[in-house]
C-alpha cells in the first residue's frame, strides 16, 4: 500500500444491493487502493438492528468485489477496533461515505484531521432500509405465527409509540379502541367513530414495518357497519382486527357486570360477512368473545368461540378479568381446535407471557399499558415543573434527547427528498 492513495468506507453491507455496488464504484475512483471497514453483527445491532446476513458472510460477499481490495473489522467507538483505530493504522487519505447524511464518526474524523473526508452522490433507487421495509410489510400475522408460534403485540396510541415497539422488537402492534377513545376525551361506550379510528390507525400503519391489528369493538354497529369497517381498514394497510360479541353501543369489560351479548348466530354472521368483504387471504379476523368475562362460564364462552371459527374466524380471543389469573390459564384446556387462541392479560398482569404460552395461547396482547405509563411520567414531570419552576431537572433526568424526539420522525427521508428535488 505504501505509496498508494487509501480509501476507507463503512457500511454494514446487508442485503447486498445495487446501491451498494455504485458507492464502492465510486469509492475506489477516489484512490487506489480501498478498504470496506465491515461492522459486526453485534456493533451493528446497537445503532441499527440485527443483520440478517451474518458477519462473514458479509465479508465474503463484498471480498469478491473486485474494487475492494480489503475488508477490515470496524467497531465504530464501541470497541476495538474502532473507525479511529483503522484510519490511522491503515494511513488512510479518504474516508468515504453517502452524501444522504454525514454519520458523527466522519464529522469528527473531519474535525480531527484523521484524513480528508468526501461524500459521493447515494444510488437513489434503493436502499437495505427500502428493502427491509417491503419485506417486512409482506410479513402478515399468520405469517409470523407459522414462524414463530408466539407472538407479543403491544399497544400504541400514535405513530412514535409504533416506532418505539418495533425498535424494542415486538411481534406487532395493538390499536386499543379504549386507548383511542381516552385520548379524544370519550369514554370506551362505541362514542368513537369508525373515521376517528381510521385516522388514528393509518399514522401507525404508515410509521411501521409490524403488522397492526386493530380493535373496532363491535364493529361500529350492525352488519351493514362491519362489511365497511373491514374494508376500510385493510385498504390502509392494517393485519387484521378484533371484533367482540357485545351489543352495541358497548360497554367495556374490564368494568360492569352480566350484560346482554350479540346473539351467537348475529355475531357468526358479521364475521362470515366480514371475511367475505376482504380483498387479501393475508387480512385476519380475530372473533372475540364477551361470554367469560360477562360471567356466562367457558362453555359458553367455547360454545360461541367454536362457532365463530365454523364462521370463518382466523383467531379466537376469550376475554377474562379474574384477577389470579387462574381462569385465563384454563382457557386453553377446553380447546380443542387448530385455530389459535389470543389473550389479554390486564387484570393479571404478574402472569408471565411464558405461562400464557405454556398453557396454549399463540398470542399475547398487552393492550394498554404504554398509554398508562404515559399517563403517570406525564403527571410527574408536571409536578418537577411546577416545583423547580424551570425545566432543567426534567431535562437531566427524565427527559428524552430533542435528537431521540427528531430520530423518531422520518427526518432522514424528508432530507433525501429535498436533496432529489434541489430544494437544499
Amino acid at each position: 500500500m505504501k505509496g498508494k492513495k487509501i480509501v476507507y468506507a463503512t457500511m454494514v453491507g446487508d442485503l447486498f444491493h445495487r446501491g451498494h455496488l455504485e458507492f464502492i464504484k465510486k469509492a475506489k475512483n477516489l484512490g487506489d487502493f480501498l478498504i470496506i471497514g465491515l461492522h459486526p453483527d453485534d456493533v451493528a445491532k446497537k445503532y441499527k438492528r440485527e443483520p440478517i446476513v451474518p458477519f462473514e458472510d458479509r465479508k465474503k460477499i463484498i471480498e469478491s468485489i473486485k474494487e475492494v481490495d480489503m475488508v477490515v473489522e470496524d467497531c465504530m467507538d464501541f470497541r476495538k477496533p474502532t473507525m479511529f483505530d483503522n484510519l490511522k493504522k491503515y494511513n488512510v487519505n479518504i474516508a468515504v461515505h453517502g452524501d444522504d447524511w454525514l454519520p458523527p464518526l466522519y464529522q469528527k474524523a473531519k474535525e480531527k484531521k484523521l484524513c480528508k473526508v468526501v461524500q459521493v452522490e447515494s444510488y437513489p433507487y434503493i436502499s437495505t432500509t427500502k428493502l427491509l421495509k417491503e419485506i417486512r410489510k409482506a410479513k402478515n400475522l399468520k405469517y409470523l405465527l407459522d414462524k414463530k408460534k408466539k407472538l407479543v403485540v403491544i399497544s400504541a396510541g400514535d405513530a412514535l409509540t409504533a416506532k418505539l415497539i418495533e425498535e424494542a422488537e415486538f411481534d406487532g402492534i395493538w390499536v386499543s379502541g379504549f386507548e383511542a377513545s381516552a385520548r379524544l376525551g370519550l369514554a370506551d361506550n362505541s362514542t368513537i367513530t369508525m373515521n376517528e379510528m381510521l385516522n388514528t390507525t393509518k399514522t401507525i400503519v404508515d410509521s411501521t414495518t409490524l403488522p397492526v391489528i386493530v380493535d373496532v369493538d363491535t364493529g361500529y354497529g350492525g352488519i351493514h357497519n362491519f362489511i365497511r369497517t373491514v374494508k376500510e381498514f385493510e385498504k390502509i394497510g392494517c393485519a387484521g382486527l378484533c371484533v367482540e360479541d357485545n351489543v352495541f353501543p358497548k360497554e367495556n369489560s374490564l368494568w360492569g357486570g352480566k350484560l346482554s351479548l350479540l346473539s351467537m348466530e348475529q355475531h357468526g354472521a358479521k364475521i362470515r360477512a366480514g371475511k367475505d368483504a376482504q380483498k387479501t387471504k393475508e387480512f385476519v379476523i380475530i372473533a372475540r368473545t364477551e361470554a367469560l368475562i360477562r360471567g356466562y362460564g367457558i362453555k359458553e364462552a367455547i360454545r360461541r368461540a367454536k362457532y365463530y371459527v365454523k364462521s370463518g374466524a382466523d383467531m379466537i380471543l376469550i376475554h377474562s378479568r379474574e384477577l389470579s389469573g387462574k381462569e385465563a390459564l384454563e382457557i386453553p384446556k377446553h380447546w380443542n381446535l387448530n385455530t389459535p387462541l389470543v389473550i389479554v392479560p390486564t387484570k393479571f398482569p404478574h402472569i408471565m407471557n411464558k405461562q400464557l404460552f405454556d398453557a396454549g395461547f399463540s398470542m399475547i396482547i398487552l393492550a394498554n399499558q404504554t398509554e398508562r405509563v404515559k399517563i403517570k411520567a406525564v403527571r410527574e414531570c408536571l409536578k418537577i415543573i411546577k416545583l423547580h419552576d424551570c425545566v432543567e431537572p426534567i431535562e437531566k433526568g427524565l427527559s428524552a434527547t430533542l435528537d431521540d424526539l427528531r430520530n423518531l420522525t422520518p427526518i432522514r427521508e424528508a432530507e433525501e427528498i429535498d436533496r432529489k428535488y434541489g430544494l437544499v
